[in-house]
């Protein structure tokens, strides 16, 4: 598969976890982790079987800032 499908295969992804009633934090994949860390610093996240939720807000809000912004961190799309 060649990068440009890798790319936006994962960003597919990404969009996907937004149908999910409860968006876990471990439904990132681990590529992502650190960008998404990073912009919900500061923000109010609720903990539903012991597992940290991100709000479907705040979600599409970080996903709003990655097709506005940008990445902040280079992303490993090999792996």
């Amino acid at each position: 598969m060649n990068e440009l499908n890798v790319i936006s295969k994962s960003i597919e992804e990404l969009q996907k976890l937004t149908l999910k009633e409860t968006i876990y934090l471990d439904d990132v994949q681990l590529k992502f982790m650190p960008d998404l860390q990073k912009f919900i610093v500061g923000e109010t996240l609720s903990m539903r079987d012991g597992k940290l939720v991100i709000g479907n807000n705040l979600y599409k809000k970080w996903l709003m800032k990655i097709r506005i912004k940008g990445f902040d961190y280079e992303i490993d799309f090999k792996r």
